[in-house]
């Protein structure tokens, strides 16, 4: 997996961490793995589509997830409902949001899907493409798991998925 789809996820982690739950967010290891990924107690799914495709998981330990909600929600989380899944899923989709800007400034032009929350842990999720790297990341709140799994594109396809894009603009700007 080339560095140029992992680490504009990497900065942006780090900074919507210390920006929304006002907590350093420390790199603690990574690796790559299989095709198959087993979820955290909690996981947020992003897909990314575009000239750069792929999933990215946002995984995090019950006790996690529970100190990022009551922090986000500013009360105590002891049940998960709709509401604190949400702050959740928000914070994965901004840290997205803000690396598939990187990626675009880096000429790899993508959209994000609404995240999708598993609260399902040791669930196998094998709808991906590629190997993936696995991102552990540390704070005084927990560890969240980031697992990457994109790439380019194949040639035959980007021409056809620019001319969508371009198509679908130009009959929004009319």
């Amino acid at each position: 997996m080339r560095a140029e789809y992992v680490n504009p996820f990497l900065a942006p982690a780090q900074n919507v961490w210390q920006r929304m739950l006002g907590q350093e967010l420390d790199l603690d290891e990574y690796a790559m793995m299989s095709e198959q990924v087993t979820t955290e107690d909690i996981t947020a799914i992003i897909r990314v589509r575009g000239l750069v495709e792929g999933h990215v998981l946002y995984g995090f330990d019950i006790d996690t997830a529970k100190a990022v909600a009551s922090v986000m929600m500013e009360e105590e989380v002891e049940e998960f409902d709709e509401i604190a899944l949400s702050a959740l899923g928000e914070l994965a989709n901004v840290i997205s949001g803000n690396a598939a800007t990187e990626l675009s400034s880096a000429g790899f032009y993508c959209q994000i899907s609404p995240p999708q929350i598993l609260q399902a842990p040791g669930f196998r999720y094998t709808d991906t493409n590629n190997q993936q790297i696995l991102v552990v990341f540390d704070s005084d709140l927990g560890p969240l798991h980031v697992r990457i799994d994109l790439a380019e594109r194949p040639d035959d396809e980007t021409l056809d998925w620019n001319w969508q894009q371009m198509y679908k603009h130009n009959r929004h700007a009319r």
